[in-house]
């Protein structure tokens, strides 16, 4: 979402937000069938950025359920789970499931529940509240149908300006309620974990690709390039691979020694220094690719942070600047640009785990990072001080970007603009589902004392026509749902109009402005009567004579009719071709025109969003089957169906060429010559569930060249620790493909 012009008057933007009325209320007629190229191109983009929403829901959703199974799965592989706490987490499992649509059960409640979602999302003071009520048990679940649902169409204008109001409420009470500004948005309370949910919303993650994706990739390729400055470490490397080189260690390289000790040694400074200099030179092309980014950073981040920076110095008006910047900070780059930098996988920055050097150096380029935005403390990592050096050159650098995010405008006038239009529609809609509706209700009965303390506020009495809230189904029977949404508590046009001190000559100059848009988007571009400079007398005349186009005519007439009672009111002449109103309609159309390049570029890079977060569901899809095969074996273990009558039953081999592994990405580096790989195969079988074996052979020969016994638990928690690969001698696996390929030729099997 773009910053906007804050050289258009406070007038200016009230026409252009009654002009975006006028064609909200037009749109809820019959409307004309414009089909230029804007146009098309425009719902493309529309379509896109819905599909975008879409997944970036299922993925929070399925991240759940993928952290959950990672701690539960962590105590099976330590058989610390007893049978039945195994049965459940196999029911969670068979219910990850994609959701099924479906019609709400009962037709009075889904007018109540759509006048509540409805107050929900248009007074967000409601929610703000209830986010300051709830547990961190509770937040996910909450989050999820608030930056999903609620307000889940991440690129809307009126959806994202009521999300960032609510945030606003949110920040507001949490500067009021901290006593010490050092602790303001440190700690990882719902607050914080809200505000680090927003930033993995689409546009976040198109930022972070745009800025940091190369600057990773290009960094974890090198994958035996050792960067660590801690002295200790640096030491005890330093004196295994004298070992490993001469088979002892001289006196003068004692084991068991400090820190401080190790730092003290000449030979682990003389490693350590070029490091500092490499270190330095990454992390300085980090923070210039992130400095030039600034046009790009989304405009919800940059007025995050230009609230905060407004609330320091309300709060603290004696704050200066790198005290403002360090809260500023606290947010940008501790919530939003480190954790991507830190674990590039999980942002879907990078498509495999970085190998340990490369992650090692990117967790210190973070950390120089949030030192840089931060007052750096290095008490428990004296060795970081090392780096001062960069903190000075750059600190000037950073705060004058961290308070030029903050330069964008406020939204509150086009907000209340976009309020009014959401009132005209009769089409609103809400994709949520059963559970999220009962959840939601729930939340706001076990806080109702708080939320509903005024009995006649319309929370309290929509809430009191609900009752109590029913109890979540079970997740095989949850359905998503088109919600209608609408008001009980409507404004009229004529107030609308009234507190936006419009006057009806302005009304009907824009209602003629934008019916003439509309005729000539619809006529052909080649037509006479589009040649400019525009005869609007003509153009009316010819809508209003047209055949067989009954809403042509309609805005024809009506067009004839507002031409007439300008005239009389004075706003235009025809002496001079209406020309103040013919130079909006040539102005409007021209920057429609200049629109439709934009709208292009736009759709180029959310294209390459969407593809990345749909590669990141089917990885989380791929985790889940993992884990349910892993489980479907562990539970025939424990109940005692292992396989004693098929024991000798060998599931396989299974035969795969050198070719199609390395295609797959199962092999991903190999020493095997060229002119062999052709006569490679490998075999893989499974004699007992869980156990399989790989063995490498050579064409031409009966026994293979090497066998490897891999246990599943063992490739589980290799996953889990981020070991990606798997040696073979002759080429090494990748763990995850390993396991997708596994899951794919043995999960059906009966037991694994």
């Amino acid at each position: 979402m773009s910053s906007y012009d804050g050289t258009r008057s406070a007038r200016q933007s009230k026409r252009y937000s009654m002009s975006a009325l006028y064609m909200s209320m037009s749109a809820n007629e019959t409307e004309l069938e414009i089909d230029d190229e804007l146009a098309k191109a425009q719902k493309v983009l529309r379509d896109l950025k819905s599909k975008i929403s879409s997944q970036s829901k299922k993925n929070f959703v399925l991240e759940k359920d993928v952290r959950y199974l990672d701690s539960r799965i962590a105590l099976l592989i330590q058989n610390r789970m007893a049978l039945e706490e195994q049965n459940e987490v196999a029911s969670h499992l068979e219910d990850a499931l994609e959701l099924e649509e479906g019609a709400f059960p009962n037709d009075e409640k889904t007018q109540k529940y759509g006048n509540l979602l409805f107050l929900l999302q248009t007074e967000p003071k409601h929610i703000a509240h209830l986010c300051r009520l709830v547990s961190m048990a509770e937040i996910d679940s909450l989050l999820q149908t608030v930056m999903f649902t609620v307000y889940g169409n991440q690129y809307e204008s009126r959806e994202e300006h009521l999300l960032l109001t609510m945030f606003q409420s949110v920040l507001t009470y949490q500067f009021d309620t901290t006593p010490e500004y050092s602790s303001l948005l440190r700690a990882n309370t719902p607050v914080s974990r809200m505000m680090t949910t927003y930033t993995r919303r689409g546009p976040g993650q198109s930022f972070l690709r745009t800025v940091l994706a190369d600057r990773i990739n290009s960094l974890i390729e090198l994958q035996d390039l050792d960067l660590e400055i801690n002295p200790l470490k640096v030491y005890e490397r330093m004196c295994q691979q004298i070992e490993e080189d001469t088979g002892s260690l001289p006196p003068s390289l004692p084991k068991g020694i400090t820190g401080e000790q190790a730092a003290e040694n000449p030979q682990v400074q003389a490693i350590i220094e070029p490091r500092l200099t490499m270190l330095t030179e990454l992390a300085n092309g980090f923070l210039a690719t992130i400095i030039e980014g600034l046009e790009e950073a989304p405009y919800g981040i940059r007025w995050i942070c230009k609230q905060i920076r407004s609330l320091t110095k309300r709060k603290y008006p004696e704050a200066n600047d790198q005290v403002i910047c360090t809260l500023i900070g606290g947010f940008f780059f501790l919530r939003f640009i480190n954790p991507a930098i830190v674990t590039p996988k999980s942002y879907m920055l990078i498509d495999g785990m970085p190998a340990e050097r490369p992650r090692r150096t990117l967790t210190l380029i973070a950390k120089m990072l949030q030192n840089l935005a931060n007052k750096p403390s290095y008490a428990k990592e004296p060795y970081m001080a090392k780096l001062s050096p960069f903190i000075q050159q750059n600190k000037d650098r950073v705060n004058k970007f961290m308070l030029d995010l903050c330069e964008v405008q406020d939204f509150y006038e086009t907000l209340e603009m976009d309020k009014y239009v959401a009132l005209t529609k009769n089409n609103l809609e809400l994709s949520i589902t059963l559970n999220e509706i009962y959840a939601m209700h729930s939340l706001i009965e076990k806080h109702s004392a708080e939320l509903c303390k005024d009995e006649n506020s319309h929370l309290a009495l929509i809430m009191s026509e609900l009752g109590h809230a029913p109890a979540q189904v079970p997740r095989k029977e949850n359905r998503a749902i088109n919600l209608p949404l609408f008001s009980r508590w409507e404004q009229t046009f004529e107030n609308m109009t009234q507190n936006m001190d419009i006057t009806q000559e302005e009304i009907f100059f824009l209602e003629a402005k934008n019916i003439f848009v509309q005729i000539i988007r619809s006529i052909p571009q080649h037509s006479a009567v589009a040649r400019k400079p525009l005869r609007l007398e003509k153009i009316a005349d010819a809508a209003a004579t047209s055949r067989n186009d009954a809403v042509m005519v309609r805005k024809g007439i009506r067009a004839m009719e507002l031409l007439s009672q300008l005239q009389e009111m004075g706003s235009i002449n025809k002496s001079d071709q209406f020309g103040s109103l013919r130079d909006e309609v040539e102005q409007e159309l021209s920057h429609l025109g200049s629109l439709k390049e934009g709208v292009h570029q736009e759709t180029q890079k959310l294209d390459d969003v969407y593809k990345t977060i749909r590669d990141h569901n089917a990885y989380l899809v791929g985790q889940l089957e993992t884990y349910k095969s892993y489980l479907h074996n562990v539970r025939s273990q424990s109940e005692g169906t292992r396989r004693k009558q098929q024991k000798h039953q060998v599931l396989g081999p299974y035969k795969f060429t050198h070719q199609q592994l390395e295609k797959e990405g199962v092999i991903q580096k190999s020493n095997v010559p060229d002119n062999r790989r052709a006569n490679i195969y490998f075999n893989f079988a499974s004699p007992l569930p869980g156990t399989f074996v790989i063995s490498l052979h050579y064409k031409g020969r009966t026994r293979g060249l090497l066998e490897l016994d891999l246990k599943l638990d063992d490739l589980l928690e290799m996953q889990k620790d981020n070991q990606d690969d798997l040696d073979l001698e002759y080429v090494q696996f990748n763990v995850t493909k390993v396991l997708a390929l596994l899951n794919k030729r043995f999960a059906r099997k009966k037991g694994w």
